[in-house]
């Protein structure tokens, strides 16, 4: 079995899935929930005191769906171009909305100038480096001490780019470098083969409504995902870094663009605190 998150705000949706996957999947395997500005958009959740009224609920779900205190509800940076100062200040604020066990973890933005006060941010919540879509920036990004880094496989295959070999490379160079505590998450997952291959090539993937979808209404696909998982495939002859253009380029910045413009209202109603 692998372990995954949540990928989306829907708390209601999240229970009625759980209640047909868990005949099968073990609720240990949650790490938890990733939410961005898209996804609470998808819940009519523009403003910021929204976000503040559904992370303790999101929060509370995770504790009662481990058992536990271990998992984490991730909430992004409204804008992508916060600096430095406003990060800090955005995550003291947010990562005070959660439930008391289930914490609340953090997406950032690739930018030098916020990778740089990742061990201040730290101190408030755990962080993810999201909306990476090349080997060479995921890669990076493990020079700080983040938690984890997302590369957005779905979006990058419905663009043409050959997502697994930037997942393999970078996992290839992990497993070369000092062990960390650092992980890769796969994001944008669209189709349940792209699942399968994420799950056995050492990644955790975030797992959105449209393979959820796929998976609860489908026992076969629900018995089969359940097997999903170690033991890993090898990358040890990959032995080059595969082609980086201008498209993955583009694609992270179209990621940012469409998160920023969800969440805008979320930011300014942050700013005018």
């Amino acid at each position: 079995m692998f372990d995954f998150f949540f990928d989306t705000a829907d708390d209601q949706y999240i229970l009625d899935a759980w209640d047909k996957a868990s005949k099968h999947l073990d609720s240990k395997c949650i790490r938890g929930i990733t939410t961005n500005p898209n996804a609470f958009k998808k819940i009519e959740a523009h403003r910021l005191a929204e976000w503040e009224a559904k992370l303790p609920v999101l929060c509370a779900l995770v504790s009662d769906l481990r058992g536990d205190d271990k998992g984490v509800v991730y909430v992004q940076c409204p804008n992508s171009g916060m600096s430095p100062d406003e990060a800090l200040a955005y995550v003291k604020h947010i990562s005070q909305f959660n439930d008391g066990k289930t914490k609340i973890g953090l997406k950032i933005p690739p930018f030098h100038s916020i990778l740089e006060v990742v061990d201040e941010l730290n101190k408030y919540a755990e962080t993810n480096v999201t909306g990476l879509s090349d080997c060479s920036t995921a890669l990076s990004c493990l020079s700080y001490n983040v938690r984890y880094i997302s590369l957005i496989p779905g979006r990058m295959e419905e663009q043409g780019v050959d997502a697994k070999s930037h997942i393999l490379f970078t996992r290839k160079r992990m497993d070369e470098g000092k062990p960390g505590s650092a992980e890769i998450i796969a994001g944008s997952m669209r189709t349940i083969e792209g699942l399968k291959w994420v799950c056995n090539h050492g990644t955790v993937p975030t797992i959105g409504t449209r393979v959820w979808d796929k998976i609860i209404n489908d026992n076969n696909v629900l018995r089969e995902v359940a097997t999903f998982g170690p033991p890993l495939v090898s990358c040890s002859d990959l032995k080059f870094s595969p082609h980086i253009t201008a498209v993955n380029t583009r694609l992270s910045v179209d990621f940012f663009n469409q998160m920023d413009e969800c969440g805008q209202y979320a930011h300014k109603d942050f700013l005018d605190r």
